[in-house]
């Protein structure tokens, strides 16, 4: 009889002990991003966990809140990419995310976990250029990611696998949204240049704008 109760606290602590293990490193994930978001003089336009470019030579930080199924972000994509290869000297170009569609978050996942082996560049533009074969709006195929994620040179998919689970990339897009509704940001793409929102979205009026302030 004293032999089962002793089998029996064993297991509960057993139990106990993998709670705690779990509460821990959700714990430890939590502060992970609390710390972020403390340290972030930035905010609400730009936080320690964004993806950032760019020299900033020239103290001009340019925002896109950006949603990877969104048709108007695909299209804009390049336009983007035009104004920074420019302006990269002289600029910071910061990614937020507001994942407003079915699969968003699912593909800000992939981004960040490509982003852990440096190659996030890469994983946006495979996303971005191949939103017509993964991102119909009647008939989504998000699987199909993988597969364009993994021709990407050099990268370790088994490793995104594993990557992509981590609780922190949800943290981060929760961030994202929550800074987005302060600025007053529904839709996407939208973009601020040193706090500006950009009215019209175009090259032109992006450089426009972007050479306004290098130049002021």
């Amino acid at each position: 009889m004293k032999n089962k109760k002793i089998v029996v606290i064993s297991l509960l602590l057993l139990v106990f002990g993998f709670i705690f293990a779990a509460y821990s490193f959700k714990s430890g994930e939590s502060k992970k991003v609390e710390n972020i978001v403390q340290s972030d003089s930035g905010a609400p336009y730009t936080r320690a966990h964004s993806p950032k470019f760019g020299d900033n030579k020239k103290g001009v930080v340019v925002v896109e809140f950006i949603d990877p199924q969104c048709g108007p972000c695909g299209a804009f994509h390049p336009m983007i990419k035009k104004m920074y290869k420019e302006n990269y000297e002289d600029i910071s170009l910061v990614v937020r995310y507001l994942p407003n569609h079915q699969n968003s978050r699912f593909a800000v996942k992939l981004l960040e976990a490509a982003r852990l082996q440096g190659k996030y560049t890469e994983a946006l533009d495979a996303i971005f250029s191949n939103q017509d074969k993964w991102a119909e709006v009647n008939n989504p195929k998000p699987e199909l990611l993988w597969t364009f994620i993994s021709k990407i040179d050099g990268i370790d998919i088994e490793k995104v696998k594993l990557d992509i689970k981590k609780p922190i990339f949800d943290e981060m897009m929760d961030i994202d949204s929550k800074d987005a509704r302060t600025l007053g940001v529904r839709g996407t793409p939208t973009v601020f240049v040193n706090g500006k929102r950009l009215s019209v979205l175009s090259y032109t009026t992006l450089n426009d704008l972007v050479e306004s302030e290098i130049y002021k």
